[in-house]
């Protein structure tokens, strides 16, 4: 699975490319700067995004992670 990872300083611009992309993501707020991190694109993603002025575009294959491990007691959050 691909994740693409974009980061600019326009809110607006990041949601906007989110919105258009048929996959699940995330927007995060940092320091004066944004960054968007959608999985599972393909490379039409990935064009997308560069093609947008200001922005600074990286895209990895996952390699390995944990969706979701628990710690064993029952939340209004656990599955």
């Amino acid at each position: 699975m691909r994740v693409l990872f974009v980061e600019g300083k326009d809110r607006e611009a990041l949601q906007a490319l989110a919105r258009e992309l048929p996959h699940p993501y995330w927007l995060l707020q940092g320091e004066g700067v944004w960054l968007l991190e959608v999985f599972g694109t393909g490379e039409e993603a990935e064009v997308r995004a560069r093609a947008l002025p200001g922005l600074r575009v990286w895209a990895f294959t996952l390699e390995d992670g944990v969706v979701y491990r628990g710690c064993g007691k029952k939340s209004a959050t656990s599955p």
